[in-house]
């Protein structure tokens, strides 16, 4: 045999050798007990700087359309002209929002906040889809019944709770 022909079988040991001790590794941690675990009920601290989901004062907004400018998730955020046909937000699609407050940081009037709601899972991809124009009502209705809900997503029905 050649000097060639040891080396190239001595680098294949050394292969397989590293392929068996990667599948022992893994076939050792999946049967390892697992940590669980569970909510305590308590809400977490948030910082003062946590960037959560975007609201919109329908209001206010003006439709000027610097918000979808400067914003890096394509289509997160979508204008449309309303009844009247003035140029409205409509819809945040948080589903596609990157949540770095970029749009809120750069709207002249304060139409959109960034609030500290984390909890935005869901089955289903169109509650992820918020009108801003139907939670505006809500919360209008809300200030004028002068009713206190608990604090919950704007997508998330008071009858699911």
């Amino acid at each position: 045999m050649k000097n060639n022909d040891l080396t190239l079988i001595a680098e294949f040991i050394k292969g397989a050798i590293s392929i068996f001790k990667t599948i022992f590794t893994v076939l050792c941690e999946s049967f390892k007990k697992r940590a669980i675990f569970t909510h305590t009920g308590q809400n977490p601290q948030i910082p003062d700087n946590f960037r959560g989901l975007a609201e919109c004062d329908y209001e206010k907004c003006t439709g000027c359309g610097i918000c979808t400018e400067v914003c890096p998730s394509i289509g997160a955020l979508i204008i449309k002209k309303d009844q009247n046909g003035t140029k409205k937000l409509v819809n945040i699609d948080i589903s596609k929002c990157a949540f770095c407050g970029s749009c809120a940081h750069i709207c002249p009037n304060g139409a959109l906040n960034i609030t500290k709601q984390y909890k935005l899972a869901t089955n289903n991809k169109k509650d992820l889809i918020l009108d801003c124009k139907e939670i505006y009502k809500a919360n209008m209705q809300k200030l004028q019944n002068k009713v206190e809900t608990p604090d919950v997503p704007a997508f998330v029905n008071e009858e699911e709770i």
